[in-house]
Formats: structure tokens, C-alpha cells, sequence
């Protein structure tokens, strides 16, 4: 396909009438345009298999760069977090036989199951939304700090993440859920990049 388009920029360029037959093409011009594409198509390819060619446009290169932000990772994490918080919310909330609580002598109304529901699965969404903001976030942060991208990163960040978390409740429950979210945050990290 590539020769059908050198030869028709070839053809389009030049001026013919209706009834003329398209006009020769030189020899040697498509070996010339062909080597003049596939070298400047080589010279914008970054090395390696499935890499992408660099981008010389400046919104693309600044839609690249947003991207790839720290705070774009969290917040799509965020956003992430909170639609599987949503979905696991009103799966549990599905099968728990005990929604509304204790037996009353009123029988549950439809409204009443919805109301729970909702309820779980805005408690659900918040954290699980929370905990992707928080996590992907610090381990950003610490990426982008250290420079480097391995499995210290995860242990870091969990640990940062659960230590806060633990840390209303005390001093122990901080050192709880620090050494847990770092186990956990490698153990997801090692996982995905095995």
C-alpha cells in the first residue's frame, strides 16, 4: 500500500487532461521516495518491539504528559476504586440475608432493601475509591522521587497508606497496617509483573 500511495502523490502532483493516459513515472523515483519514507518513519520509532513513535505534536505530547501526572493515576484510580466499591456493595448486599437488620414486625419493602443497598454501596465505593487514590498516588509520588520503578515502591507506599490508616486507632494498629498494606502492595505488585 505504501507504493500505491508514493505513486498516486506522484500522479496527483502532475497536470493532465481527461482524455491524456497518466504520465510515466521516472525510474528509480519510487526506490528513492520508498527509502526517504522508511527512513524518516525509522528515525521517529523509539527502540524497541511494540514502542510507539514519538510524537511531534505538542497537543499530543501534552495530552502524553497529563496522562502520565501523578494526579491523573490517583484520580483514575480513585474513579476505578469507587465503580468496583459500587459493584461489590450491591453484590454483598445482594446476598446477605440479613439487609435490613433484625426482624421487626413489619415486613422489608422493596424500598427499604433499596435504601441498604445504597447505602452499602456508597460505604463500599468511598473506601475502596479512597484506598485506590491513596495507594496509587503515594506509590507515584515515591516512583517519580526515587527515580527508580520496582517492588520497594509498593512496600513504601503500602506501608504509608495502612501506617495512616492504623493510626487513629494508635500506635500498634499503625505498625498493624503498615507491615499488612506493604505485604499486600508487593504481593498485587510481584503478581502483575510476573
Amino acid at each position: 500500500t505504501l507504493l500505491y500511495t508514493i505513486k498516486f502523490e506522484h500522479c496527483s502532483s502532475m497536470s493532465r487532461k481527461e482524455d491524456e493516459p497518466w504520465p510515466e513515472i521516472p525510474p528509480g523515483y519510487l526506490i528513492s521516495r520508498l527509502n526517504k519514507r522508511v527512513a524518516a518513519h525509522e528515525s521517529t520509532v523509539q527502540s524497541g518491539l511494540l514502542s510507539s513513535p514519538i510524537s511531534h505534536n505538542p497537543v499530543e505530547k501534552k495530552i502524553e504528559s497529563i496522562s502520565e501526572s501523578c494526579a491523573f493515576k490517583s484520580g483514575m484510580a480513585g474513579v476505578v476504586g469507587f465503580g468496583m466499591g459500587v459493584f461489590f456493595g450491591v453484590f454483598t448486599a445482594a446476598i446477605d440475608p440479613n439487609l435490613a437488620g433484625p426482624v421487626t414486625e413489619k415486613p422489608q419493602t422493596a424500598r427499604d432493601i433499596y435504601k441498604e443497598m445504597l447505602a452499602r454501596s456508597k460505604s463500599y465505593g468511598r473506601s475502596f475509591g479512597f484506598l485506590g487514590l491513596a495507594l496509587s498516588g503515594t506509590e507515584c509520588v515515591i516512583e517519580s522521587n526515587r527515580a527508580k520503578s520496582d517492588i520497594k515502591n509498593s512496600l513504601y507506599s503500602g506501608c504509608l497508606v495502612g501506617g495512616g490508616m492504623g493510626l487513629r486507632a494508635g500506635i500498634m494498629p499503625a505498625c498493624m497496617g503498615c507491615a499488612g498494606f506493604a505485604a499486600f502492595s508487593a504481593a498485587i505488585d510481584a503478581y502483575m509483573k510476573s
